[in-house]
């Protein structure tokens, strides 16, 4: 039976706190393929900001950009850009109400370095973005932006076909993509591609942005410092990615 782990990034196999992966977890992955089982990511960082930290190299399957880009073996084999006349309509929005935002396109992400804001996520995130470009009539996976309380649904209402979803530990900051994409649609397309071989899912996850996935896979392990919904969810709750997280788990499931 052929076995498929997908993990979120931040704070699941990345300790965002110290920008850094665990050797345990490295170890406990590299055992799982000397297995035979297969590594996957699902997140919402798009495919050129995961290149940068190589965790593209990790996994045979990756799912970014929230399920608009799916890459196997490094060849994309499933996409879905965002409308680039809505794209460019909401840039202008942002950049007359001056809110600062970021461009994921399919092999890098530009922003305004010298804003504030984007500084603080680049940091926060240990992403280097390129300067600002305004070649919009690339393919573009998705944005992310910071936007006040008092804008968030005009905005979300004017562009009711893309999805706002906030960044859990970024002040007023949001992930902006595709309406009917998510790391659970990127997840159910694999299944689907699978679907002739006799497969189980699992999953590791830490926030509100992985309990959709939980949903799509037969086995869902919550981070020890994980949200609470989500643990409540889990079919497992490991410990928390500072004290092996994954390891164990994995341990605990026979796969290592």
């Amino acid at each position: 039976m052929k076995k498929v782990i997908f993990f979120d990034v931040d704070n699941t196999l990345i300790c965002r706190e110290r920008n850094h992966i665990c050797d345990s977890t490295l170890k406990a992955i590299k055992m799982c393929k000397k297995n035979g089982i297969e590594i996957a990511i699902a997140t919402g960082r798009s495919f050129a900001m995961l290149k940068q930290e190589g965790l593209h190299q990790l996994a045979e399957i990756v799912v970014s950009s929230n399920g608009g880009m799916i890459t196997k073996n490094g060849e994309i084999i499933y996409k879905a850009p965002m409308d680039n006349q809505k794209v460019k309509e909401m840039i202008k929005l942002f950049e007359d109400k001056g809110i600062p935002y970021v461009v994921h396109k399919e092999h890098k992400s530009t922003a305004c370095l010298e804003n504030e804001w984007i500084q603080l996520l680049s940091k926060r995130y240990n992403m280097q973005f390129e300067s600002y470009d305004a070649q919009l009539d690339e393919t573009i996976y998705h944005l992310n932006a910071q936007i006040s309380p008092d804008l968030i649904q005009q905005i979300e209402m004017q562009f009711d076909t893309f999805r706002f979803v906030p960044l859990v530990d970024l002040t007023e900051g949001y992930d902006i993509f595709n309406q009917g994409l998510s790391k659970a649609t990127g997840i159910r397309y694999i299944k689907k591609m699978y679907e002739e071989d006799e497969s189980k899912y699992y999953c590791f996850g830490d926030g509100f942005n992985d309990l959709e996935m939980f949903e799509e896979v037969e086995y869902a392990i919550a981070m020890g410092n994980g949200c609470e919904p989500l643990k409540q969810k889990a079919s497992y709750v490991t410990d928390s990615i500072h004290n092996k997280g994954i390891y164990k788990a994995l341990k605990k499931l026979n796969m290592i």
